[in-house]
């Protein structure tokens, strides 16, 4: 590789190109999260990341010395990500039970392989690496809260009958986090997840069945300007 290339990061020929600190960092973090996507968190590391980019791998560890520190802010990020357009689509819908079911629409859909794989290889490394482990748990709190936010609503407006919004807030994660192993090797018929995530959670909340299997009314709003939208495909 040339010295011109290296420094360009696969730069056209006979141009030089030398992208300054803050454009090669974002540089790194965008391909880092593009590999962790595809190839999982245990597969990112500087090599692959330099091979992406056309650079040297020693360029990349000059930027990012540590990969176990840039794994779990990849990590982090994108779960952030995913958190954001979700809560984004669900805040869309007035009624708890429309916006119960569609997070587990979200969360259950085609295609989503790729952040339920992230998650499970968040799990995976918190085995032996007490900061993800860290990171794992905040992010399993955020999303308990808002579960237990939108049945709180519920039952407050008699969508929902269930003592105790955060116990069985734990217990619809739990389970949304169980179909993430079942999604990512394609475990029975995906398209009967929504439904299997479905029927346990009206039957804990003393729901008609078939209510959150039911696509919720046109939203009154739009998704929150800026937020990622590659999780709202229809």
């Amino acid at each position: 590789m040339s010295k011109k290339t290296a420094e360009g990061g696969g730069a056209t020929a006979g141009v030089r190109r030398r992208l300054s600190p803050e454009k090669r960092r974002e540089a790194i973090a965008v391909t880092a999260q593009q590999l962790a996507l595809t190839d999982g968190l245990q597969n990112l590391t500087h090599r692959n990341i330099a091979a992406k980019l056309g650079v040297t791998h020693a360029l990349v560890v000059h930027y990012e010395p540590s990969i176990e520190s840039l794994r779990l802010r990849v990590y982090q990020d994108l779960l952030q990500t995913e958190f954001m357009t979700v809560t984004s689509q669900v805040a869309r819908y007035p009624r708890a039970v429309h916006k119960l079911s569609e997070l587990i629409r979200l969360t259950s859909r085609p295609g989503r392989e790729d952040y339920a794989g992230v998650w499970l290889d968040g799990w995976s490394l918190g085995r032996r690496h007490p900061e993800t482990a860290h990171a794992v748990r905040h992010m399993m709190d955020r999303w308990q809260a808002m579960v237990a936010a939108i049945l709180e609503q519920g039952t407050s407006d008699g969508d929902f009958d269930v003592p105790g919004a955060d116990s069985c807030a734990w217990e619809i994660i739990a389970l949304l986090d169980g179909f993430n192993a079942h999604t990512i090797v394609g475990y029975r018929d995906p398209g009967q997840y929504r439904e299997r995530i479905s029927a346990p959670i009206e039957a804990r909340l003393n729901m008609t069945p078939g209510t959150l299997t039911e696509d919720p009314p046109p939203p009154l709003q739009k998704p929150v300007d800026g937020s990622p939208q590659q999780q709202e495909e229809q």
